[in-house]
Formats: structure tokens, sequence, C-alpha cells
């Protein structure tokens, strides 16, 4: 029985050892499954962070115009071959402010005459940079003040030139014998692409030709300031209709309604454009970079990607109508469509998230611009 009772205490100890083992064991894979946890909470923290920058980023394209013009439904522009013009005459006593869209075919041509205003004021590029003779010209370039260059062939660039000041308006322009694609007295030069001409009777601000550059004036009728407005994309034979109350119709000599595609740009890629906030046209994002530093950029108020970067990319893509459903292939020319790729890197990874979407010239697709909390 002593013996018996001896071995007892002996046997609790191995017992107590062998949990303690169990247990450390247990404690250990507890420790690994919370950690695996973990690393899958990060990963999909990463992966939604990183989803949620590539919509706000595809957003932020999307909002944009199919091309640089914002002309949506299909909007045309009147090509010139260096002979052509487009006679106006008179508009208005008192134009202070001019703007209109330019494709030149050679900006390093010399002298390329682009509008006359009267038989001695006018606007023209020499050698890629624009000068004008009417009085204290401030010019923007794609609704930049201060710019002057025309930097390439076969590209749109939109130019406003406002004259004198809002305390100085002894300084405006008569215009009685506007001419476009050449001035009255030295004849026709111009060879590209016009489209959209406005004249106003005011100065307008900084804010007010950035915004009206990219976008058609939806009630021109109704805008007492404007006295001349072109679009270029419809008319009755040689007339070129005014959609201000002007009703100033203008005759073309030569030249030619192009289609809509022909007036799009060519070359994917920004037109002048320096910020990301001054894109006006969804290919002007094709192959730019952006990292959390450069989120400003997308006009949000704050930062919330940290550590996120990614690029963007645009190619023009052709409707394929053999198959059920409808496919797009790869184009080398300007079609009605353009796909928009967005690839956004995940942290901690080699991998991305990528979203691809279609944005298409046939119709306004309505796209608005919404920003929220994504950051996690």
């Amino acid at each position: 029985m002593s013996s018996k009772f001896r071995g007892q205490p002996g046997y609790a100890i191995t017992e107590v050892l062998v949990a303690t083992v169990v247990l450390s064991i247990g404690f250990i894979e507890l420790i690994n499954a919370f950690s695996n946890i973990s690393k899958v909470a990060n990963q999909a923290v990463a992966i939604t962070k990183s989803s949620n920058l590539a919509h706000a980023t595809m957003e932020r394209v999307m909002s944009n115009s199919f091309d640089a013009k914002g002309n949506e439904a299909g909007g045309h522009a009147l090509v010139f071959d260096g002979g052509d013009y487009v006679d106006v005459g008179t508009v208005f006593n008192g134009i202070q402010t001019i703007s209109f869209w330019i494709d030149v075919d050679d900006v390093g041509a010399g002298i390329v005459n682009i509008l006359g205003l009267n038989n001695s004021e006018y606007i023209r590029i020499n050698n890629g940079t624009l000068q004008s003779n009417i009085d204290d010209p401030t010019f923007y370039v794609n609704g930049v003040q201060g710019v002057t260059t025309v930097g390439s062939a076969d590209r749109w660039y939109h130019i406003a030139i406002t004259t004198g000041t809002t305390a100085d308006p002894g300084t405006a322009v008569n215009a009685d014998n506007v001419q476009i694609g050449r001035l009255a007295a030295t004849g026709a030069t111009f060879s590209g692409m016009i489209d959209e001409v406005r004249l106003w009777n005011d100065i307008r601000t900084a804010d007010e030709i950035l915004t009206n550059y990219k976008i058609g004036i939806s009630n021109p009728f109704g805008d007492s300031n404007l006295k001349l407005y072109l679009c270029m994309n419809r008319g009755s034979g040689d007339i070129i209709y005014d959609h201000s109350a002007s009703m100033v119709h203008g005759s073309k000599t030569g030249a030619a309604w192009t289609n809509a595609s022909a007036s799009w740009s060519a070359t994917l890629g920004r037109e002048g454009e320096t910020t990301w906030s001054g894109n006006n046209d969804v290919d002007d994002f094709h192959t730019l970079s952006f990292v959390d530093s450069d989120y400003s950029g997308l006009d949000a108020g704050s930062n919330n990607f940290s550590g996120l970067g990614g690029r963007v990319y645009v190619k023009y893509v052709s409707l394929n109508k053999s198959g059920s459903p409808y496919t797009f292939d790869d184009s080398g020319t300007p079609t009605d469509y353009k796909q928009i790729t967005v690839k956004v890197g995940i942290p901690g990874s080699t991998d991305s998230t990528q979203l691809n979407a279609i944005k298409t010239a046939k119709a306004d697709q309505g796209y608005t611009l919404t920003f929220s909390p994504y950051g996690l």
C-alpha cells in the first residue's frame, strides 16, 4: 500500500508536464492562427484601399469629355487647307475676349494667320508663338494664363485672348471685318482645323475662361455678352451658323466640315496641360502615374491612400459586333470609343488592382465627380 501511494505523486507530475506541453503547443498554434488572421486582414485592407483608389481615379478620369473640345454627341470642326477662310464681317464694336480651338498642321511654318478682327488687328502664330496686335493682350492656352506657346502640330489647343482691363475698357476691339483663317489685308494662310469661335464684349475672368473652354455653352442665345459663337458643326451649304443672339452667320470659302472622328485628337496624351486638374479629356491621362503625395491632383481634400500609387492607360478601341455579347478590339485610329485602364499597386505585394472602363462619344454618359473617405 505504501509503495503504491509513493508512486502517485510522480505520476501526477508527468501528467502536468504532458498537459503543459499540450497547452504550449496549443498556444503556439493559437498565436500562429492569430498571425495568419492578421496577415489576411492586413492584405484585405490593402486590397480594399488599392481598389478604392482605382475607383476614385477612374471616376476622376471618366468625368472628363471624350475629346478635347467636349463635343460628346459627335461635334465637328472646319478644315482649312491654307487657302480657305470664313468671312463673318461686322460683329460688334467693343469686343474684349476672343477664344477658339485650333489644330495646326505646321506650327513652325513662320506666320500662320488665325483670325482677323478688322482690317488691321489680328491673332496669329509665329513659329509656335501666339501673337496679337490688339491693345494690352493677355493670352490663355488650354485655360492657363500667360502661356503663348503652341508647341505641337496636329494637337488641339484652346486659345483665349483678352484685351485691356475692366478699369480701362477703352482698349476694346472694333470687330467690323472678322475673318477666320486669314487676315483681310494679307490673305489666307491657315492650314489645319478651327472650332468653337467665340467673341464677348466683356473681359472674361481666368476662372470663366478655364470653365468655358472645357464645355460648350448650354444657352448661348441667352448670354447677352456673347456676340459671336460659331460652333463649326452646323450650317447650310457654305453658311456657318452663329449661335449667339447676334445671329451674324459666316460664309465659308473652301473650308470643309470634318466628320466627328477626324476632329478628335489622333495622339493620345496631354495637349499642353500640365496638371491633373488641367486635363480636360480622358486621353490627357494616358501613361500618367500617380502616388499618394500627388493625390491632391485628383481634387480630393486630403491624401487617404498613404503608400499607394498607380498608372493610367488610354487607347482607342472599336466595337466588334460579330459576336454576342459585343466586344472591343484595339484600334490604331480614332474611333467612337476609348478604353481607360487604371492600375493601382497593392501594398506589400507585387500585385495590383486593375479597373477598365469604356468612354463613348455616342452620348454624354453623365459622369459626375464625387469623393468620399475611401481610406480605411
